[in-house]
């Protein structure tokens, strides 16, 4: 099927029957002593899931005065800073995790950007590209073991529901139906992806949130839950990175849902007894792009020509787990 063709098939057989007919749902459960991690949680979709699980560091504490005000949630709201445009600041939050929090019963890796402009980090990778692809895989593999233990606990109080296991969740996109995902046959994917020419610069965002999907496939194959969630056409923050032009904008506002419908699917997919590597998306486990199942798909998952133990550098060193992380980085 033609990349027209494909991208035309998503827009009328997905994303515009989800958007006008999909059917969200709210996932409940008692939460009571249990302990939910969220990146990206100052805003967008990152709020909007923190406030269903309740009902900068100075965005963070705004973030935490609305979700009080929305909730009337009088647990524990803690803020911690955390860059993903830096390899060091994902290994000291994971570290932080490890050594503050007395279990962790789901983690959201929500934090995600899209820039349209060739921009570094510090570690030398294109901004969309870390922080969405090689950042996230990273704390969501350091905070497994976390999950892993609180696994093995006893359920936190009383009146706390006993079927929601840990979960982690990488929210992905409905983007990564249209991506062209022209350097999969490369020796070193990661690193072609990571180069300024039009054709990997224009599909970069799309395929670096089918790495998302790639991700929670790859670590599904660890102990306990993995999913990849599309939260829908969500109107927010982000949407204006994509300069679209007025029309598309005003489709966008019309169609697409609030930051709190969108993150029902989250909540969902962080709640739900969902298949290991499940894709995850109007609140119920979907198909993921056809090619990712097939031999192809398989085989690029596989692939370990690029691990994070390649591109961590100097601060994965630390970790004894390193063949965890080959494990689920090995495209």
């Amino acid at each position: 099927m033609g990349q027209a063709l494909t991208t035309a098939h998503y827009l009328v057989f997905n994303l515009l029957r989800d958007q006008l007919f999909g059917k969200l749902t709210v996932t409940k459960a008692d939460l009571t002593g249990r302990t939910y991690l969220v990146t990206g949680a100052n805003s967008g979709l990152g709020l909007a899931v923190s406030v269903h699980l309740a009902q900068t560091q100075e965005k963070g504490e705004a973030a935490k005065r609305e979700i009080i005000a929305q909730t009337g949630f009088s647990g524990d709201i803690q803020i911690w800073d955390l860059d993903m445009e830096a390899f060091s600041s994902v290994v000291q939050f994971a570290e932080r995790a490890k050594t503050s929090l007395d279990r962790l019963d789901g983690a959201i890796m929500n934090a995600g950007v899209i820039s349209k402009e060739w921009d570094l980090t510090t570690d030398g990778w294109e901004r969309t590209l870390q922080v969405n692809s090689p950042s996230t895989g990273l704390l969501g593999v350091l905070l497994l073991p976390i999950l892993q233990a609180t696994s093995r606990l006893a359920v936190p109080n009383p009146n706390a529901s006993p079927q929601v296991l840990p979960h982690l969740t990488f929210v992905g996109s409905g983007a990564q139906f249209r991506a062209r995902f022209t350097a999969r046959n490369s020796p070193n994917i990661l690193q072609t992806l990571n180069t300024d020419t039009p054709i990997i610069k224009k599909d970069r965002y799309e395929t670096s949130k089918l790495y998302s999907l790639f991700l929670a496939r790859a670590v599904s194959r660890l102990p306990k839950r993995k999913d990849d969630v599309h939260p829908g056409l969500v109107v927010t923050g982000i949407g204006r990175a994509f300069n679209f032009g007025s029309f598309v904008t005003a489709v966008w506002n019309l169609l697409g849902w609030t930051p709190a419908e969108g993150a029902l699917n989250l909540l969902y997919g962080v709640l739900s007894p969902t298949p290991p590597g499940a894709y995850v998306r109007v609140c119920q486990v979907s198909e993921p792009p056809a090619w990712v199942k097939t031999t192809t798909g398989e085989e690029i998952q596989k692939r370990r020509g690029t691990s994070l133990s390649k591109f961590g550098g100097r601060f994965l060193q630390r970790w004894t787990a390193l063949s965890t992380f080959r494990v689920a980085m090995s495209f």
